[in-house]
């Protein structure tokens, strides 16, 4: 018997949340778990330099590829039974990573996961919708699937460091295994089947277009953020983007699309799309500038970086708890707004603290501000964009919002890190000493963290003009890019104030919905409870 607004949900229902959760945190931790464990990983398997490139990116092109066609197939066979063969084959590529003999061996392995995490995302949430049918109840079930997202991220690195302190590589892969077989086994009693799904036939010519252009645009940009701009790189763009083009024609003409683009009639999917490649931007890629700067500038030592880390780590973490509580009092506009505006004052406190104060409490403050305000907008977001179509629509909408939410960190960390390396290396030209060996000058253009290695080796005066001059150079650089990013964050308050102006969540789950931002009259709101309404 499925919840009433009056009935609470049975010990089975959270059960089966909990399990959901699971992996999801596995598999969360498994992308920031990789870069601690490849040291140990080359030094057994001797990979090659391309190899070795791979075994860390392949996860995530692999995930970022397959995602549109994970959507459809959430729909087409039921999120219960892709989430199933999701998490079986996350624990078979986990095994095979644990006793890997080589470094093929490996990569097939990490193709495994990342194929695994793509197909479980939107099996997951759409699964939500098949567990919770009273919106109050998913609005909670979404923030803990959610929340393990930034749960997972966070303790991914010290739980990798604990089991590399005390056992093998293999370790930080084999202890995945036995999650998924609680999750697997757990599930097949406790999540429900999908009795709607659809009878298209899958267009093959669509799932490798889509894979294709979604893979050669995320890698062209993560290697000119990784290496700068190439002609290898930007060819890689421009041949995803033609793909890209091509495969939303494609989608036009033929009767059983990969993505239903009639979808984006939906004014809310519309600016929801936007929120999701903006908001990285503004409230993540900036962080990885303000890294280097409390490294080089202010000189926090690794260990104590971490600590300051894990405050902001922890705010987003309670921060995604409390978003069903503002659900309930408060519109998704005012909801996100806020949020938004919240996350600017933090980014303002972190500028401040730049340009006035650098002192380490007041980093972590702004910081802290930054990941409260930023998010409950994200995690309301996708809800929105989850409820704001069929169930059956549930999986393909949710890949769609995975890809535009990657593509919009990737792209963060390409223009705001081409914006910081433009405004350190014209101020370092201007103010660094005489006297450098081109080789010299051109390898502290290329980087703070190299400049500062060559004033330790010259010492003197000479040594600490350049350091003072990398030092200036570099704040600079991170005043800019956090100018750019509150710019980008009222932006992103704007655009979501006005598009979303009388938007709420759905107050049921229950019935299928046609037009998500269509007012619905009193006497069929009842049969549209997927939708998000405009208030009367």
């Amino acid at each position: 018997m499925k919840p009433t607004d009056t009935e609470r949900p049975t010990w089975r229902q959270w059960t089966a949340l909990l399990l959901l959760g699971l992996p999801m945190f596995m598999m969360a931790t498994d992308f920031t778990a990789i870069f601690l464990a490849v040291p140990p990983v080359a030094a057994d398997l001797e990979p090659t330099a391309t190899q070795l490139l791979w075994i860390v990116h392949i996860g995530e092109l692999v995930a970022a590829g397959t995602l549109i066609t994970m959507g459809w197939l959430t729909g087409r066979i039921g999120p219960r039974r892709l989430l199933l063969l999701a998490v079986t084959l996350y624990g078979i590529g986990s095994a095979l990573a644990a006793f890997a003999p080589d470094s093929e061996s490996f990569l097939a392995a990490r193709i495994l996961i990342g194929t695994a995490t793509a197909a479980a995302s939107p099996a997951a949430f759409a699964m939500l919708r098949w567990l919770f049918t009273n919106a109050r109840h998913h609005s909670v079930g979404f923030a803990v699937v959610m929340g393990a997202f930034p749960v997972g991220s966070a303790l991914g690195p010290p739980l990798t460091g604990l089991l590399l302190d005390h056992f093998w590589w293999g370790s930080v892969f084999l202890i995945n295994v036995p999650v998924a077989a609680i999750a697997v086994l757990g599930g097949l009693w406790l999540f429900p089947d999908a009795t709607e799904r659809t009878a298209d036939r899958i267009d093959i010519i669509s799932v490798v277009v889509s894979m294709a252009a979604v893979m050669l645009i995320v890698f062209g940009l993560q290697e000119i953020a990784d290496r700068g701009i190439s002609v290898t790189y930007m060819l890689s763009i421009t041949g995803g983007g033609v793909l890209g083009w091509w495969f939303i024609r494609r989608q036009r003409r033929i009767s059983n699309p990969l993505v239903d683009l009639s979808l984006f009639a939906s004014r809310v999917l519309r600016i929801l799309m936007i929120f999701f490649l903006l908001s990285p931007l503004a409230f993540m890629a900036a962080d990885f500038i303000l890294i280097q700067h409390l490294q080089i500038v202010v000189g926090i030592s690794t260990s104590r970086l971490g600590l300051v880390l894990a405050v902001p780590g922890a705010a987003s973490i309670a921060a995604t708890a409390l978003t069903p509580a503002l659900t309930v009092r408060f519109t998704p506009a005012t909801v996100m707004t806020v949020g938004t505006s919240t996350g600017i004052l933090g980014l303002l406190v972190v500028l401040a603290a730049v340009i006035a104060h650098p002192a380490t409490w007041l980093f972590a403050v702004g910081m802290t501000i930054a990941a409260l305000g930023a998010s409950p907008p994200m995690v309301l977001g996708a809800q929105l964009v989850i409820t704001s179509v069929s169930r059956v629509q549930t999986g393909p909408v949710s890949a769609l919002q995975d890809i535009s939410a990657s593509l919009g960190s990737v792209l963060g960390i390409m223009v705001l890190g081409s914006l910081s390396t433009a405004v350190y290396r014209l101020n370092l030209s201007s103010a660094a000493p005489d006297g450098l060996s081109d080789a010299e000058a051109a390898a502290a253009a290329d980087s703070p963290g190299a400049a500062a290695a060559i004033a330790a080796e010259r010492g003197g005066g000479s040594g600490e003009q350049l350091l003072t001059s990398v030092h200036d150079a570099w704040t600079w650089a991170t005043v800019t890019v956090y100018a750019a990013a509150v710019l980008i964050g009222v932006l992103i308050v704007f655009i979501v104030g006005r598009g979303l102006r009388g938007v709420r969540l759905p107050s049921d789950h229950g019935t299928d919905g046609s037009e998500p931002d269509r007012v619905a009259p009193p006497a069929t709101r009842a049969q549209a409870p997927t939708e998000c309404l405009p208030e009367p």
